[in-house]
């Protein structure tokens, strides 16, 4: 998710220099794109979770948003785990756990991760740090050992932590 963002921000910035004047631009351009994406990516981490109640007043929303995380259809499983980060659901820290001990795909394995990282669930993440040494899949283990390894960099408190 960072990846994409730091993609399109490389790419914002890409200019070509002609002389001194525009090299200093450059130079400033980059400069300025480092500290907004710096705060960008550190922003996540520190943002406030919040309750269902915030986000809608519908009295199902809750038991439907968890309903779609447990879905039979990856659709809508991916769509209710995205939509629960995105605006960071308390309430679903639980059910994302759950799924993320029990989800048989690959990539909904990382996005669980991915949200439980940017929901700051410190649970969810020694969750995300297990899969990271005991996952099937190569790819699960790696990245769910890269976000670990960004939780640990952002925790103050937090010892250092590689795998693999």
């Amino acid at each position: 998710l960072h990846f994409k963002k730091l993609a399109f921000w490389w790419k914002l910035t890409e200019t070509k220099t002609i002389t001194k004047g525009e090299n200093k631009m450059t130079n400033y351009k980059g400069f300025l794109t480092a500290v907004l994406l710096a705060a960008v990516l550190t922003g996540s981490v520190y943002a406030q979770k919040n309750s269902i109640k915030d986000v809608t007043p519908n009295k199902h929303a809750l038991e439907n948003l968890v309903a779609g995380i447990h879905s039979d259809n990856t659709g809508v499983k991916r769509s209710a785990i995205y939509f629960a980060g995105k605006y960071r659901i308390a309430e679903t820290e639980e059910a994302l756990i759950d799924q993320l001990k029990n989800e048989t795909d690959p990539s909904t394995r990382i996005l669980i991760a991915i949200v439980l990282f940017e929901m700051g669930s410190e649970e969810g993440l020694l969750e995300v740090k297990d899969l990271s040494m005991k996952d099937k899949d190569a790819k699960v283990r790696r990245m769910a050992a890269q976000i670990y390894n960004e939780y640990l960099v952002n925790d103050s408190n937090a010892a250092a932590f590689v795998s693999e």
